[in-house]
């Protein structure tokens, strides 16, 4: 089973007016290693988990495997490994057309 962390504020922009897919957990990354089989039941339903550090203090993102989301997290992996440039030079090239 694949699934993919998406930054929040990606995931919420794509999501419906409630922001998240159902059932959906708020989870820590500690609480989620120690709950793996609770996280792989919500995602194979087509829920979510929102991901905060151990603290709380940071929301890391969204566990989800919501297809409608596989390309925004593709595009992002991409940008933050250096395999495609920022979202506004993306842009940019798109608007000249030169789109790689």
């Amino acid at each position: 089973m694949n699934a993919y962390l998406v930054r929040g504020a990606g995931y919420h922009r794509i999501m419906s007016d409630d922001g998240l897919p159902h059932p959906s957990e708020a989870l820590t990354l500690s609480e989620i290693a120690g709950q793996l089989d609770c996280v792989i039941a919500i995602l194979q339903q087509g829920g979510a988990i929102i991901v905060y550090s151990d603290d709380q203090q940071h929301e890391i993102g969204v566990l989800t495997r919501d297809r409608r989301l596989l390309d925004e997290a593709s595009i992002a992996a991409m940008i933050d490994t250096g395999h495609l440039p920022p979202l506004v030079e993306l842009i940019a090239m798109d608007d000249r057309g030169e789109t790689p």
